[in-house]
């Protein structure tokens, strides 16, 4: 069996955690560390949980916005992918040329986002 990756999901909106957890929740291969609303919160999470996939929303609750956190992320946890899933179409060129964010997804594709992930670290599509 796969490892189990960890999952962190930074949004500050509650409806859009829930669907981002729930998309998760079709793959046991995931776990959830637990939600954060701001990038503050889960700076602290990345510093006592190995991450390994972290979806990051760009507008968020605190000081910092998902371009900014995403560097700050990648230094705390180095190992974790980090996914920019934002409804900002025009960060998508910004995100490419930050070296910290390995995908960029927009929510309205949010469909995508499980395999996107399981690409990203490598573990391939669930076998039905």
């Amino acid at each position: 069996m796969t490892a189990v990756k960890i999952l962190v999901v930074i949004e500050d909106d509650p409806d859009v955690r829930f669907l981002i957890e729930t998309i998760f929740s079709m793959d046991d291969r995931f776990s959830v560390a637990g939600p954060a609303a701001s990038a503050e919160v889960a700076l602290e999470m990345a510093r006592t949980t190995e991450l390994g996939i972290i979806v990051l929303d760009h507008g968020l609750a605190g000081a910092l916005t998902g371009m900014e956190a995403a560097p700050r992320l990648k230094e705390v946890a180095p190992n974790a992918k980090i996914i920019l899933f934002t409804t900002h179409a025009e960060l998508r060129q910004v995100a490419a040329d930050e070296p910290a964010i390995d995908a960029f997804l927009l929510k309205t594709d949010s469909a995508k986002l499980l395999a996107l992930a399981q690409e990203l670290t490598g573990m391939g599509v669930r076998p039905a």
